[in-house]
């Protein structure tokens, strides 16, 4: 009956993330802000309706094109839970 929605389509600019849940776009948005990877958070959630499942209610995390690559396995670390701390040991010792 209905399409799932899809991320538009913007220049320059790729979807790396999808969700339904605002802090979960928030979290995303911060790790790839410390991983120094340009991106911004478009919702499609309608303000009409206190939803937070389905096609009402979708937030999509994109990143500049020049750093889907990055962003990609950024993502993939997140996902699998294999975030190293090594730099941040590094700096703490120092």
């Amino acid at each position: 009956m209905f399409n799932k929605p899809t991320p538009d389509e913007i220049k320059n600019w790729v979807c790396v993330h999808e969700t339904t849940m605002e802090h979960d776009a928030q979290m995303v948005r911060n790790y790839l802000r410390d991983q120094e990877i340009p991106c911004e958070i478009l919702s499609k959630k309608d303000s009409s309706y206190l939803v937070n499942f389905g096609d009402l209610s979708v937030i999509y995390v994109y990143v500049h094109a020049d750093f889907e690559e990055q962003a990609k396995k950024a993502m993939k670390e997140w996902q699998d839970g294999e975030i190293s701390l090594e730099d941040d040991q590094e700096e703490t010792n120092d």
